[in-house]
């Protein structure tokens, strides 16, 4: 076959190998079913000495919605159901904060495998009722027994037999390791590969925030703007709940009705169920009277105001982890009674804004809109679209949605990690000696579809100008890598490497890494190119065509890649869940009785 029909064939398998859709936002009806794992070793005395977890838990069990599904086991060497799985309700409740209060560090070892098992023994295959969670809190490694060998088979088989069934269930896995000494891997596996999301907190303090955080993400809750401790009712809602964090030695909270009326915890009316615990106050109030409320209390940013409203809020469920440089479309729209909200004059009087916070501060807030341009797919249809992502800088990122409407105001909160999707080592080759440099690039597996990666080189330098360098797949499809001889260079060089492939969401990414310098070893510049090079570039006397070997390269890059990785590809492509979705209203089916 002639070398030029060679290429075309190996370039057009390559792409035909490689191709996908992108995964797309779907509306899903389901109820949350959350199960909480919360660890009651002996190590606890040290890393939580007040027991915070118990007003924590507390915490998390008022917030749940009503028709959730719910349960609480707690672990040390032995499993016990602390709070029995059921809908939650005010019944559930009160037996979930008494569980609470029976919260010790007494156990012997830390039975993770077992936990795990006992939690999630009625989940069955997956389900398009429920968003299945699972909470895990622990300050230890997996100990089950003095043994090291069985600590390490127990810590395997979770590996190997509950995380994939945890997978084949579409549970997330939501991970909070409380000190330094837990086991921060297994923790992030668990996470990572459910798309759940992971924390390290050194301070039991912080608990009860993060707990907040997580029922943001298993509740995703309809909430109204509090501004300066000030927030306005209209007439859709139908119940509202109050967070507000307080110092133990900050006077009580008090409220204040839109009609002028104050009350607190003692003097509450019967309409308001007040929950006082140790650092929060948390108040449901049926039936809230319309217009703006106060609440008497410091300001505090994780303070909340949830509501019950047929007027729901709907927003793309975001995924926990984002390649830098990615970008996503976060799409809502409005529901009334359960129908979606098209009407020209509702949709005519949004004003929809987003702004991305990080630890450099908040963002600059941007309009969603419903035009049909940048990524919306039709105007007027009652979906506002805009691309969210496309970070410059890793890190942790919330994302605070603001809607103003004629007569009331909604808010909601995704927070999302953005993390490179690769990593580049330089190395000596250990073979050739120090003047030889391995140069490798592994591309995040858990972010990226193995069968899109091609990764390409480019070696540059003032006076010698650029040429391809070859960047070969690592045996078993985990990186690529290029052997740089500086004995054949003189001067400053510059490799150039641009990743390109497609994450499992479905994006494109095309990344320019940044360039790796090379200071060449030879002793004098060369007039002409070194004798190795110019071996590996001339055969037979034929000049090198370097846009065909490129080509070629390319092409028998994608071929060997796909051959390595389709196998994984598939198998990934099988079991994955999509990483976008656009939530509907709450299944309001009674899921007591449900299988998982």
């Amino acid at each position: 076959m002639p070398i030029n029909r060679l290429i075309k064939f190996l370039f057009c398998f390559g792409l035909l190998l490689t191709a996908g859709a992108p995964l797309a936002a779907v509306d899903v009806v389901e109820v949350a079913d959350t199960r909480i794992l919360i660890d009651v070793s002996g190590s606890m005395k040290n890393n939580d000495p007040a027991n915070l977890r118990r007003p924590a838990l507390r915490l998390l069990v008022g917030l749940l919605p009503d028709d959730a599904r719910a349960g609480v086991w707690t672990f040390g060497q032995y499993v016990n159901m602390q709070v029995p799985l059921g809908k939650v309700d005010d019944a559930w409740k009160i037996r979930a904060r008494q569980g609470a209060g029976k919260i010790h560090s007494r156990g012997l070892f830390t039975n993770i495998e077992e936990v795990l098992k006992r939690s999630i023994a009625d989940w069955q295959g997956a389900t398009t009722k429920y968003r299945r969670h699972l909470i895990l809190l622990t300050d230890g490694m997996v100990d089950i027994s003095k043994s090291a060998d069985e600590n390490a088979e127990s810590r395997q088989r979770i590996l190997d037999q509950i995380l994939p069934q945890l997978k084949e269930y579409d549970a997330r896995v939501h991970t909070i390791a409380l000190s330094e000494r837990a086991d921060h891997e297994l923790m992030k596996t668990l996470s990572d590969e459910t798309g759940g999301w992971y924390e390290q907190v050194d301070d039991a303090s912080q608990l009860q925030r993060i707990f907040l955080r997580l029922f943001e993400k298993v509740g995703r809750p309809d909430s109204v703007p509090l501004k300066e401790n000030r927030f306005t009712i209209d007439s859709s809602i139908s119940e509202t709940t109050l967070l507000v964090f307080r110092d133990n030695a900050a006077p009580p909270t008090r409220v204040t009705t839109p009609s002028g009326k104050t009350f607190g915890a003692i003097d509450a009316p019967e309409n308001v169920n007040w929950h006082r615990d140790e650092g929060y106050d948390l108040l449901t109030i049926s039936g809230p009277e319309t217009g703006e409320w106060q609440i008497q209390a410091s300001l505090d940013p994780d303070n909340r105001v949830m509501v019950v409203t047929d007027l729901k809020l709907h927003s793309t469920e975001l995924p926990n982890k984002l390649a830098l440089g990615e970008q996503l479309p976060l799409v809502v729209h409005f529901s009334d009674s359960g129908k979606k909200i098209t009407a020209p004059d509702f949709l005519e009087v949004l004003d929809i804004q987003v702004e991305q916070n990080d630890t450099e501060g908040p963002g600059e807030p941007r309009p969603l809109f419903d035009d049909g341009r940048q990524g919306d797919a039709a105007a007027g249809d009652g979906d506002f679209t805009m691309l969210v992502g496309d970070r410059d800088r890793a890190g942790r990122v919330e994302l605070l949605l603001d809607v103003e409407g004629k007569t009331f105001r909604r808010e909601q909160r995704q927070s999302f990690t953005v993390v490179p999707s690769y990593r580049v080592e330089v190395t000596a080759n250990s073979e050739r000696g120090e003047s030889a440099l391995l140069v490798k690039v592994f591309p995040d597996m858990e972010l990226l579809d193995p069968a899109s990666i091609s990764i390409q080189g480019n070696m540059s330098s003032e006076r010698d100008g650029s040429q391809p360098v070859m960047m070969l797949p690592v045996t078993g499809g985990s990186g690529w890598e290029s052997m740089i001889d500086r004995k054949t260079l003189s001067g400053s060089w510059k490799l150039a490497l641009h990743l390109s492939a497609r994450t499992l969401a479905g994006n494109q990414l095309e990344i320019d890494l940044e360039p790796v310098v090379i200071d060449g070893l030879a002793a004098e510049p060369l007039a002409d190119p070194p004798p190795e090079l110019e071996e590996a570039q001339t055969s037979e006397g034929t000049e090198p065509d370097w846009i065909m070997l490129a080509s070629l390269f390319g092409a028998g890059n994608l071929l060997l890649l796909s051959i390595a990785g389709v196998a994984f590809w598939l198998v990934r492509r099988g079991s994955a869940k999509d990483q976008i979705q656009l939530l509907g209203d709450e299944d309001a089916a009674d899921a007591e009785g449900a299988a998982g």
